[in-house]
């Protein structure tokens, strides 16, 4: 039998056409608790209105500390400095010259307890994230561009408010060097992703799907059958770890209770390990390493992914394009399709220029990319040492558990080929 008592604090604030919206902020706080039976495990979850406790519900080794978690009312906030910085950044986007930009910028303070027979452990996690997306007239539409940011907390994406504004003003002069649009090609290209970019939720898609343990136990991935094998060029290493830090996502341990620690999915080309919560390793025969992750006390765990990283090798962006003569730079996908037992897939192109002679050119119009895992990743011909990360602002899904916050790290990435067509 094991106890999971949380307690989330959360404060969000978005300006749309309609105007700005301050939602009241919100503490949701209660406890499950999970007990194994023949067929696995079943879970049973209160939720605690005014975070009180009532007397017996929790062994007397745990109720002390749940209530010292669960107790304290949530600091008076009525998001006045969190609208503050939204308005800035959209008057900041208007005086550029902007047709308009949206905004959403979200607190969580998350605190959890995990109570099993050989352990008791408290984790806290805390993030602020900021999306950004600029509009432009064109003589087709609008043009938009995409960005965000992650701070620890709230205090310190306030304090970073003069570098957002400066973002927001960059976003708005793109797009009115380089729209409108121009097609967006058709065929194999060379096809590079830039450091820090939503272009790596490729990989998030591609290698950490299909390396979840519970996959991995079915036999479910085009991955989980080649454990071990090499499937890209030995400069290749992608893990997974909660322990990064730098914009990332960050917890000391999972919603089991087990030390956070990095995966490697890929090892030097080869496939590597499963990500793993306790069910998927006792499976495979395995120890649980930290990924037992939980969208709330409402859900059980499952093996999910946290950090997602493609290590860094070596050079930079520019020296990585330099001899291209025509490709694509994509900056931002989303998932289409992935096809864990074969492998395929597809992903919107939201965000890509043209490359040509080396160099950076126009935007081109929405596209797909297309094609297959395996193909993929033994076409990464260059990897660059210049790592940023990027924290997933939307979170991620997994059956019907609502999004976990995920985020990714990635060098620039360069594929020899990949496929490439219009969307629409």
């Amino acid at each position: 039998m094991d106890w999971f008592v949380e307690r989330r604090e959360v404060i969000e604030v978005a300006h749309q056409r309609s105007g700005l919206r301050v939602q009241e902020p919100t503490c949701e706080r209660g406890y499950a608790v999970r007990r194994s039976t023949s067929g696995g495990s079943e879970q049973e979850w209160t939720e605690l209105a005014n975070g009180t406790l009532p007397p017996g519900a929790l062994p007397a080794e745990v109720a002390g500390r749940a209530r010292e978690l669960l107790s304290p009312e949530p600091a008076p906030s009525d998001g006045t400095r969190e609208a503050e910085v939204v308005r800035r950044l959209v008057d900041t986007a208007r005086a550029a010259g902007a047709a308009h930009l949206d905004v959403l910028l979200r607190e969580v303070d998350q605190r959890v307890l995990i109570s099993r027979e050989t352990h008791l452990v408290e984790d806290r996690r805390r993030y602020a994230l900021l999306e950004v997306k600029a509009f432009h007239t064109t003589e087709g539409g609008l043009a938009e561009l995409w960005r965000c940011a992650a701070h620890p907390d709230g205090g310190r994406l306030y304090a970073a408010l003069p570098e957002l504004e400066s973002l927001v003003e960059r976003m708005v002069r793109q797009l009115q060097e380089h729209s409108p649009a121009v097609p967006c090609p058709t065929g194999p290209l060379p096809v590079v992703f830039p450091p820090g970019a939503a272009s790596a939720c490729f990989f998030h898609e591609v290698c950490g799907h299909p390396l979840e343990g519970d996959v991995v136990a079915r036999g479910g991935s085009y991955l989980s059958r080649r454990l071990g094998q090499r499937v890209a060029e030995p400069f290749v290493s992608i893990s997974d770890d909660p322990t990064d830090g730098h914009g990332a996502l960050v917890y000391t341990c999972d919603d089991e209770g087990h030390a956070a620690q990095p995966v490697p999915l890929l090892q030097e080309g080869c496939v590597g390990s499963p990500l793993l919560d306790e069910r998927s390793a006792s499976e495979l025969g395995r120890a649980p390493n930290g990924h037992g992750r939980r969208v709330g006390f409402k859900h059980p765990p499952l093996p999910r992914m946290a950090h997602t990283r493609v290590e860094p090798h070596q050079g930079h962006l520019e020296a990585l394009l330099a001899d291209i003569p025509h490709g694509l730079l994509v900056r931002h996908l989303t998932p289409r399709h992935m096809n864990l037992l074969s492998g395929d897939f597809s992903f919107y192109i939201v965000e890509a220029q043209e490359i040509r002679e080396g160099r950076p050119g126009r935007f081109v119009s929405p596209g797909i990319l297309e094609g297959n895992g395996l193909a993929a990743l033994a076409g990464i011909d260059a990897l660059g040492g210049d790592l940023q990360n990027l924290f997933a602002t939307r979170g991620c899904r997994k059956l019907d558990h609502g999004p976990l916050p995920v985020s990714f790290g990635q060098p620039t990435v360069r594929f020899r080929q990949l496929h490439v067509r219009p969307w629409r």
